[in-house]
């Protein structure tokens, strides 16, 4: 081979050489590109399953608030209908007492009108007898409306009528608590009795005084209340010549609101007074 030749074929090895470690170093180069672009989309890929990762604890989140935010809704909903339904009976039961209390003052108001001996006289008779009554109703509305104590009771209807004197009234009986209606019958009755004493009985002179006990007593035919009034040491007393609001409270009233037995008699001693009613009539109503 001649020397020209082998020239050129070690130029043409040299230049291949060349470009075998230029192909080399381009796949360094790629080599490093692809592993620098793998690390980052490895990177991006981290960062992405965290992002997921905050964005389902997130959605958890608020899913679980909503949940609790929809409970609450609920809960107060349901608070405020039971709230609404409650108010709606409370009015209606307003409404109801409302018409049986100004029945009851068209009641005593026409009552004492028609048996008043003059204006002033039926002016000063309704006024005490409605003072009477929202006495009464003052001592109702510190049970709600729903029961009296009927020591309370008689101790509010006689307290105008004690002079100071802790004698003038001799009370005595166990605890009971009666029902709103049969509350404020008692009140008005107690009234009446305290008053017609306070202008013709025991308590028109110094040395009379009245005597009021009740008890229950059991019997066949079930629990029954037994109510007594008595006046004594007062002038001596006639029965009176014809039947006043008082007398047809007492006779009427309370038979018909009690469903028992009332009788007032007028011995020479004192008014007296024996009431005896059902016990279930006239307490409270448990429920």
């Amino acid at each position: 081979m001649n020397e020209p030749r082998l020239t050129a074929l070690e130029a043409e090895n040299a230049r291949l050489r060349a470009l075998v470690g230029q192909y080399r170093r381009q796949a360094v180069m790629l080599a490093q590109r692809h592993e620098r672009l793998g690390r980052f989309f490895l990177a991006e890929r981290d960062a992405n399953r965290a992002v997921a990762s905050r964005i389902v604890a997130e959605n958890a989140r608020i899913r679980g608030e909503a949940e609790r935010a929809s409970v609450d809704y609920e809960h107060d909903l349901s608070e405020l209908r039971q709230n609404e339904a409650r108010q709606t009976l409370l009015m209606q039961e307003l409404a109801h007492r409302v018409k049986n209390t100004l029945a009851m003052v068209q009641a005593i108001a026409a009552q004492t009108l028609r048996n008043a001996e003059s204006l002033d006289a039926a002016a000063e008779s309704l006024g005490a007898r409605l003072i009477a009554l929202a006495q009464a109703h003052d001592i109702l509305i510190q049970g709600s409306w729903s029961s009296v104590d009927l020591r309370s009771l008689v101790d509010g209807a006689l307290a105008l009528h004690a002079d100071a004197d802790p004698g003038r009234f001799r009370v005595s009986g166990p605890d009971l608590t009666l029902g709103p209606r049969p509350g404020l019958t008692f009140a008005l009755m107690l009234h009446e009795l305290a008053t017609n004493a306070a202008k013709y009985g025991a308590l028109s002179a110094t040395t009379g005084h009245v005597a009021i006990a009740w008890t229950v007593e059991d019997d066949e035919t079930g629990s029954h209340l037994n109510f007594r009034w008595e006046e004594i040491g007062g002038p001596p007393v006639k029965p009176p010549t014809r039947t006043g609001f008082g007398s047809r409270l007492i006779e009427r009233s309370l038979v018909h609101s009690f469903g028992g037995s009332v009788s007032l008699e007028y011995p020479v001693t004192g008014a007296a007074l024996t009431l005896r009613a059902p016990l279930s009539a006239v307490i409270a109503d448990a429920g």
